[in-house]
């Protein structure tokens, strides 16, 4: 194993198929031979969209939880985008897994999918002894989109309400650790491009319904601004966070004005920036990013998980 200085060309870290896979659903890549869901297109709330696929693990007791959010830039993806042989790693190590789609921004701006990653944990806390879950061991993860609904919630403020009529809406948010690829971690554009030191960036397809503008202009609007920090995990960092675990599958390359916006939204700067907030919060937060250095003490985010969950 190398020392967490040195470079290598070990691959970070990637839970989501690749590209168009992930996107098209189980229609076009049918369901995993191995292993099918316990429970499939379960409803965790009103919306179509409201839906997830538990894989229990095997064992005797109450199991460990790691919930996965599929990417798509907030516009298109499925659960199904969860690749198998990171639902049977888990298994491997006696941790549940539940793949959860969640409402796109066609259907409404942020911080709307947020919210809804928030109920599918508090959902999945409230099936805990029917499914044999350990509602003191959840952890959390996704790529890209659905890595920073990990991350918000890893950093969040527990958003249970005790006073709710409702059973599920008193189930806790909070997380023991997240595990994510690709995840951006700040959506305030006036300080990632400075981040990167450019004045402009190609637009990102979902941008103007992510935030419900009409123009790239309005993303210096005071309201824009607010509402891109209230969900970015980068403004929610404090001493009590869980900790987590980011891999970026492209290098510390340079952005300029030119670059796809599908690359620069992945960059790993987004995973550097979050480990130097975090660990001046004194939280643990471990970056792999290609050619970047390797995690001394974690294989990937499988292990990662388990590690903080207690589990061989």
């Amino acid at each position: 194993m190398l020392a967490a200085g040195c470079s290598s060309t070990a691959k970070p870290w990637r839970p989501e198929k690749l590209g168009v896979l992930g996107i098209l659903g189980k229609q076009w890549q049918g369901r995993p031979i191995e292993p099918s869901a316990t429970f499939a297109d379960v409803a965790y709330g009103t919306d179509a969209r409201h839906r997830l696929d538990f894989f229990q693990a095997p064992g005797e007791g109450p199991r460990p939880l790691y919930v996965f959010f599929h990417g798509g830039g907030f516009s298109v993806g499925d659960k199904w985008g969860l690749r198998s042989d990171v639902i049977r790693a888990f298994h491997a190590r006696g941790i549940s897994v539940a793949s959860c789609n969640y409402r796109l921004a066609q259907s409404g701006p942020l911080p709307q999918p947020l919210h809804d990653g928030a109920r599918a944990i508090q959902f999945l806390r409230s099936k805990a002894s029917e499914w044999k879950i350990d509602p003191q061991r959840v952890a959390a993860g996704g790529h890209s989109a659905g890595g920073l609904m990990a991350l918000w919630l890893a950093t969040h403020d527990d958003l249970a309400n005790p006073a709710s009529d409702d059973p599920i809406a008193r189930q806790s948010t909070r997380l023991t650790c997240a595990a994510t690829s690709d995840a951006p971690t700040n959506l305030d554009a006036t300080v990632v491009f400075g981040w990167f030191g450019v004045n402009n960036l190609k637009e990102y397809p979902s941008t103007k319904d992510c935030f419900a503008i009409q123009s790239l202009d309005e993303l210096t609007h005071p309201r824009v601004i607010a509402l891109a920090r209230q969900c970015s995990p980068y403004y929610h960092v404090s001493a009590d966070d869980a900790p987590v675990f980011l891999s970026h599958t492209r290098a510390k390359d340079p952005v300029t004005e030119r670059t796809r916006p599908n690359s620069w939204v992945h960059h790993a700067l987004f995973g550097l920036k979050l480990q130097e907030k975090m660990r001046a919060a004194g939280v643990e937060c471990i970056v792999h990013y290609k050619h970047g250095p390797v995690p001394e003490n974690y294989k990937d985010g499988v292990d990662f998980v388990a590690q903080k969950f207690g589990q061989k």
